[in-house]
């Protein structure tokens, strides 16, 4: 599968956005995009977001290795400021590093596929979305 990243938090503005990113390969890009060399998993890090040498923002950052993790792959968090450009530029940045966006519903059917959820779970992180939805409510 692809590297994914997902904004996480709306696209309006707001004081923080947050992107999350999953997918093979992912953190083979932490270097480059953050100049970090070997962080620890599961830490909140204070770093400089670039593309190339072009400063983005100032960003927390937790790193997530696989299958411990939301979706069972690789995969970080960035906690940027909640500006319409930096959202942008941060699209724009991982677009040029051949990401995918995500679809609707990604994360999750990828911890599907991976075993870290089954179909009950499933149910419940969908429900609350579609509480009218007869077809999940039906096998909870």
């Amino acid at each position: 599968m692809s590297v994914v990243y997902a904004l996480a938090t709306p696209a309006v503005k707001s004081a923080i956005c947050i992107f999350r990113v999953s997918g093979k390969g992912c953190h083979n890009y932490i270097s480059e995009i953050f100049g970090l060399d070997s962080p620890q998993p599961r830490r909140f890090l204070l770093c400089d977001l670039k593309n190339n040498e072009t400063f983005i923002d100032r960003v927390g950052l937790i790193l997530f290795k696989g299958p411990e993790s939301y979706t069972g792959e690789d995969s970080f968090e960035v906690y940027a400021h909640g500006s319409l450009g930096v959202m942008s530029l941060i699209v724009d940045l991982f677009d040029s590093k051949g990401f995918d966006q995500a679809s609707p519903g990604e994360f999750t059917k990828r911890a599907f596929l991976n075993g870290i959820l089954d179909f009950s779970n499933i149910s419940i992180v969908f429900l609350p979305t579609f509480p009218d939805a007869p077809i999940i409510a039906k096998f909870i």
